[in-house]
């Protein structure tokens, strides 16, 4: 779990650090090598952020983020509760929104409120998952941000993974981890 977890922030990471978006990660975008190293796919619907921020409505609803369901302006930010969304589900086997309509699942999405990840996974998983899915954007971590957790940095080390660069660092093919 720690490895997909970690695999996909580092590629997203790249993504954000050249101002790309993916804008539609779910299960599906993302892939296992055969050493378990997760790689971010399909980038057909990433776009460039020129401004700074996106306004149009991409990605699959499960993993949407409150602000693209609002049709409001968006950043990188929505990409790290897609991502969370990806994870909780991971753990769990079902998406942390799920509703029996599309207007449900807006109203659960834009509150916010989901089940807590299962207590047999590590309360430090459970708590960066909590923290990529906030409704407020500005609440939710940047890939940086989470790299650099206590709690990452020691799964990075415990699992003998690549560290990550430092922010202004080059990133080569090889750290973007995408196909």
């Amino acid at each position: 779990m720690w490895r997909i977890l970690i695999g996909s922030v580092q590629a997203l990471c790249c993504l954000h650090d050249m101002k790309i978006f993916h804008r539609d990660i779910k299960s599906a975008n993302i892939f296992l090598d055969k050493r378990g190293i997760a790689l971010l796919g399909d980038l057909n619907v990433s776009k460039v952020a020129k401004q700074g921020l996106l306004y149009t409505q991409t990605g699959t609803p499960y993993y949407a983020s409150p602000e693209v369901w609002k049709d409001l302006p968006y950043d990188s930010k929505s990409d790290i509760w897609s991502l969370g969304c990806v994870i909780y589900e991971i753990l769990t086997l079902v998406p942390p929104f799920r509703a029996k309509d599309m207007n449900g699942l807006y109203k659960k999405v834009t509150k916010g409120i989901f089940d807590e990840p299962p207590r047999n996974y590590s309360a430090d998983i459970g708590k960066i998952i909590t923290n990529m899915i906030k409704v407020n954007s500005k609440e939710r971590p940047s890939c940086d941000e989470i790299l650099r957790m206590p709690e990452v940095l020691a799964k990075i080390k415990q699992l003998k993974l690549e560290k990550p660069p430092k922010k202004d660092a080059f990133r080569d093919e090889r750290r973007l981890s995408l196909l």
